[in-house]
């Protein structure tokens, strides 16, 4: 099995990708310059196709992945604001983009080529609009509202048009920040990192009357028996098998597992690890082997081996990167 990581630069404005060997071992086979800063990049695995969110020129670049990984730029398409977050509804025909600093979310239908078209939607006031996710079971979109303690609660329609739920919104802890999300494999259980407190909610989702329905189960501290005055927690990712669980904090410059109680789905806190400087993404390989970690102010990544057993990390090389990587994928090539 061939893998390829894309790692988005920011301040030095290229995306790399890097081969990665079965044993865990790592080249780097091509550095792509993008006309701005980048910041969240996304894949469509069956149409071999990667998507940039580049600013200030606010847009997303498509990417055609070859054969052997490596990126050949095929569209531009304009965007209302910044791009922080990109992701797709589970038929692959439409694109949603968040953006933070403009409060909004847009839906932006994309062509037979997977090409985004001119946004059919944009929803304005969702006050530090974060990371927004489609769980495919329900047709529900979660949209993280940082600065409103909350998440937005969207259907999306046969014609790619968000409305609201019933639940219409899920309200976080007060000063928590809402900011990325995750989906266990069966789709019946949501975790949210908050970026403020340093905590991760888990959420279920049931249907009552023929109604979804989405009630908090927990709340948890990435940090076991301790609770500090400033967090700073990014990314939130759990294996594939559905029985591990890690989150970072950049201002803790940590890593935290957790274990995923397979009779409730709620976590349980088993071991946290010192990383790369600020490490605002990570992700985990397809076959749930490998965890990268990226280091945004250390301008240098990590790959840990995943005990199958455990989940454990065991730190293998660190690389360095171009300056500020705030993205990272992997992908697997056919």
């Amino acid at each position: 099995m061939k893998q390829v990581v894309y790692i988005a630069n920011s301040e030095d404005k290229n995306i790399e990708v890097w081969n990665l060997h079965d044993n865990g071992s790592m080249n780097l086979i091509q550095k792509i310059v993008t006309d701005g800063n980048i910041q969240p990049i996304k894949i469509i695995q069956n149409k071999n196709l990667l998507y940039a969110g580049i600013f200030p020129n606010n847009k997303i670049v498509t990417y055609f992945i070859k054969n052997n990984g490596l990126l050949e730029k095929k569209h531009e398409s304009s965007i209302p604001g910044k791009a922080n977050y990109i992701s797709f509804d589970e038929n692959k025909k439409f694109l949603f983009c968040s953006s933070y600093h403009s409060n909004c979310i847009s839906v932006s239908p994309l062509n037979q080529h997977g090409i985004p078209q001119d946004p059919i939607q944009i929803i304005h006031n969702i006050e530090g609009c974060h990371a927004a996710k489609i769980n495919y079971k329900y047709n529900l979109l979660f949209v993280m509202a940082l600065k409103e303690d909350a998440i937005y609660l969207y259907y999306l329609t046969n014609f790619g048009i968000l409305k609201s739920t019933e639940q219409k919104i899920l309200h976080t802890r007060k000063k928590s920040g809402p900011r990325h999300i995750a989906f266990h494999p069966n789709q019946d259980f949501i975790y949210t990192i908050n970026e403020l407190n340093g905590t991760i909610d888990t959420w279920k989702i049931y249907k009552k009357d023929n109604i979804i329905k989405i009630k908090n189960i927990q709340n948890i501290n990435l940090l076991k028996n301790q609770i500090l005055e400033h967090y700073w927690s990014s990314d939130i990712h759990l294996t594939s098998c559905g029985r591990f669980l890690y989150a970072t904090d950049r201002l803790l410059n940590i890593i935290s597992l957790f274990h995923i109680n397979q009779n409730d789905n709620k976590i349980i806190f088993f071991k946290s690890y010192q990383t790369e400087e600020q490490p605002r993404s990570f992700h985990i390989n397809t076959n749930d082997t490998y965890l990268i970690v990226a280091g945004e102010k250390s301008h240098t990544f990590i790959i840990y081996s995943i005990s199958n057993r455990t989940g454990e990390l065991k730190k293998l090389k660190t690389y360095n990167t171009s300056r500020q990587p705030v993205w990272i994928l992997t992908h697997q090539l056919d």
